[in-house]
């Protein structure tokens, strides 16, 4: 019997391993302010993604999202988010930007994971990708900042900033993506060798 209960312990932890990643609810939305440049949305149903780790991502119903965390680069060379074949993962990962709750890295592999599963070929998912990472909000998770505000710019309390790029090497590295392919973490390194100034930190860099 102990080698059966071990068998059957581990096939289970397989299949979780094995699992897939996947969106729970539907994408219900109600307008909340629309202008000539910023559409409020709010969410109707609770949705949630899941990653293929066991990680979820929760966006109760009520939430707001605007497509803010998308850069005006972003959406010229990958369209608008919440009209193109990867708007569950930008309500999902809008969400996220907004609350902060989770490390922006882990939120931008998400968006990675969340596209390829909408349907996204994954080299263009590594280009969206690529494009949140250059030009997409990072931040400190809230409550987790042991900094003093001397040591920042801005001394915005929440600690969300953006990184500082040129468009023009940024556009470079998506044809680089397009023919070379590169794992994720290529990207955040040639990433990392483009940006002029990445946070609102004086000292060094903030990862």
């Amino acid at each position: 019997m102990t080698w059966l209960l071990a068998l059957v312990v581990l096939c289970g932890s397989a299949a979780f391993a094995a699992q897939e990643a996947r969106f729970d609810g539907r994408i219900i939305l109600e307008w909340v302010d629309e202008n000539e440049f910023i559409a409020s949305m709010r969410l109707v149903e609770n949705f949630s993604f899941t990653q293929a780790d066991g990680k979820t991502w929760p966006v109760p119903a009520g939430s707001v999202v605007d497509g803010r965390s998308m850069s005006p680069l972003f959406v010229r060379l990958s369209g608008h988010p919440f009209e193109g074949g990867f708007r569950r993962t930008a309500v999902v990962y809008d969400h996220a930007a907004k609350q902060q709750s989770q490390p922006w890295q882990d939120a931008q592999r998400m968006f990675f994971e969340g596209s390829v599963t909408e349907g996204i070929l994954p080299i263009e998912a590594k280009v969206m990708y690529l494009l949140v990472n250059a030009t997409g909000p990072r931040w400190v998770v809230r409550g987790e900042s042991s900094c003093f505000n001397q040591c920042h710019h801005s001394g915005d309390p929440e600690l969300v900033w953006r990184p500082r790029v040129d468009d023009d090497p940024v556009v470079a590295l998506v044809s680089w993506v397009r023919e070379e392919d590169p794992s994720l973490e290529d990207i955040g390194q040639r990433v990392s060798d483009v940006i002029l100034h990445p946070g609102p930190h004086i000292f060094g860099h903030v990862r």
